[in-house]
């Protein structure tokens, strides 16, 4: 997906909220600005929106000097999922199809975005709300019919916190199938993006092999990541793609590709043609 107009104050928007996160020094806050505007008046808008906003986190952390102004914030996130997985859980097992049921609790869990949106006050209510609503776009037949004739399954993970949703729904995938399943995380901090040490906190090591996929950006741009994941993603039979960031950025590769979403900007509804808030689980069609 390209990057529209509409996408520039966000960005801009972005940058304000997470210098703050990441200084106190008003100085280095307005500096992050100035840098940030400076750069956008030369970006391409063919690029993907994820790819912009690396250089805009890029420059937050050159700027204030902190690598990871989130990750007090994504510890929390990851511990507070982690005390509602027990009832999740039993959700999931009491549910009359499990792996929908699992499906939709990891689209719920995509409400955890400090990109698209402020921090979710209460995440129980959130989540539970947005798994009474039906699916705006829904491809779970599709879904569930090539993850039973698939031998190997990536994953790229989104969210601290959204990640515990995830690890629920592995565990019914590894109930379908005996297949070899990958976990893509990101190479180093961005947001409140999934990392290695996330991914081993909430035990999605115990179900996947977790990969990096050698990059920083704020989800899957392609010609950012490192040669041994793109050797995972060509070779995977499906892919399941978290979030709104990976439906930026993969939106127009051709594979047996699943987006689990919630919607979350205009933008990204208009060029889905759905509301935002909206939940879906869509196929990519080639």
């Amino acid at each position: 997906m390209k990057t529209y107009l509409d996408c520039f104050p966000c960005f801009l928007s972005q940058a304000l909220k997470a210098s703050r996160i990441a200084t106190r020094e008003e100085k280095a806050q307005r500096a992050v600005l100035d840098q940030v505007m400076k750069k956008l008046i030369n970006l391409p808008i063919t690029a993907p929106p994820p790819q912009i906003a690396q250089i805009v986190y890029r420059t937050i952390k050159t700027i204030t000097g902190n690598e990871d102004p989130y990750q007090e914030i994504k510890k929390k996130q990851n511990e507070l999922v982690l005390r509602l997985y027990p009832e999740l859980k039993e959700m999931v097992q009491c549910a009359g199809d499990p792996l929908l049921c699992a499906v939709k609790l990891a689209i719920a869990g995509n409400i955890i975005d400090l990109g698209a949106q402020t921090e979710v006050k209460d995440i129980k209510k959130e989540v539970l709300g947005s798994l009474a609503s039906s699916l705006a776009i829904n491809d779970y037949d599709a879904f569930k019919s090539i993850i039973n004739k698939s031998k190997n399954l990536l994953y790229l993970g989104d969210n601290a916190g959204e990640i515990v949703f995830d690890r629920i729904l592995l565990e019914e995938l590894k109930k379908v199938d005996t297949f070899k399943i990958f976990f893509a995380v990101r190479e180093k901090p961005v947001i409140n993006d999934v990392t290695l040490e996330d991914a081993r906190f909430v035990g999605i090591d115990s179900l996947a092999e977790v990969v990096s996929n050698g990059s920083d950006a704020p989800a899957t741009v392609l010609s950012e990541c490192s040669p041994g994941f793109i050797n995972i993603f060509q070779k995977a039979d499906v892919i399941i793609a978290k979030g709104q960031g990976n439906y930026e950025s993969l939106s127009e590769e051709r594979k047996n590709l699943f987006f689990l979403l919630r919607v979350k900007c205009p933008v990204v509804a208009n060029d889905l043609m759905v509301n935002t808030g909206d939940s879906i689980i869509k196929k990519q069609c080639f």
